[in-house]
This record gives C-alpha cells, structure tokens and sequence, in this order.
C-alpha cells in the first residue's frame, strides 16, 4: 500500500513542477504597463575565447549593487550608472576589467529594454535598447575598460545621482 502511494506521488509530482515553471516564465515574460523591465547582457564565452563579458546595472534601491538581475522600473526619465565588466576565465585569479557607464533614458511602461554591448580589446561601446526591435533608447557610450581602481565613495555618490 505504501509503496503504491510513493510511485502515484513521484510520477504525479513533475506534471504540476513543471505547470508552475511554465506560470513562472510566462509572468516573468510579461511587463506590467505600469513597468519597463532591464535585463542585463551576459556573454559567457567561447570556448576558444575564456573571457567572460557582463553589463549590468551598477545600482538598486540607490545603492550599489552587484546582482547580475533583470530589474522592473517605473517608466519614465532615468539616470541609470550600469557596469561593463570584462573578466578573463585564463588567468587564476580571473582578472577583471570594468567600466563605470551613466545613460539617460526614458523608458515606456509596458516594454522590456536590454543592456547591449560591443568590445574590440579594452575599447567598448554600452547602450540601452528596446528588447523586441533592438533599437536603441540611450546615446551608444564609448568607454574603455580597465583595472578596477580604488574608488572610495564614488560608486555610491553616482548611485545616489541615478534614479535605480
């Protein structure tokens, strides 16, 4: 008797996992038309390549914030600080490099932007677009990615001057 209920709970289990997961990408698919939605922009590397390349935004809540998420914002104008990263899988220590990036933008409510990128070397250009046509809604900032310098207070000063 036991045994029977084990099998019908295993075999019944997945078709309602896998009924939530489906709900769970389609509300995260979905933009409320109170929100415009930022994703970040993650290239995890060729395999010949072993660098790893991120933009993300720099903050949350007007603080820094290292969290390599998409965030819901309320539409309208926005300064936003977003980080470019450039990390090298080869080295043991996994040297990264970065930049520091200021974009104004105006955002619609309803419609999901996308952090966008294009590296030669240590040269990068960053940019905020709209997800579905790829156009772009802030000015393409050309930027050059270096060593992390030590920076004190001035993550958080930008972070209070953004509006994330």
């Amino acid at each position: 008797m036991k045994l029977s209920s084990l099998i019908l709970a295993t075999s019944v289990a997945p078709l309602f996992a896998c009924s939530s997961a489906t709900d769970m990408v389609t509300q995260q698919a979905e933009v409320q038309p109170n929100e415009a939605r930022i994703d970040f922009f993650a290239n995890r590397g060729e395999a010949f390549d072993n660098k790893r390349e991120y933009v993300k935004l720099m903050c949350f809540n007007q603080r820094p914030n290292g969290a390599l998420v998409l965030r819901d914002v309320e539409p309208g104008e926005h300064v936003l600080f977003v980080q470019a990263s450039v990390v090298n899988t080869d080295l043991p220590d996994g040297t990264t490099r970065e930049a520091i990036v200021r974009l104004d933008v105006n955002l619609e409510g309803g419609k999901r932007y996308s952090l966008n990128q294009s590296r030669d070397h240590h040269d990068m250009k960053v940019w905020l677009q709209e997800t579905d046509s790829g156009v772009p809604v802030s000015d393409i900032v050309t930027t050059r990615v270096e060593y992390p310098k030590s920076v004190g207070d001035l993550r958080l000063e930008q972070c209070k001057e953004g509006t994330v």
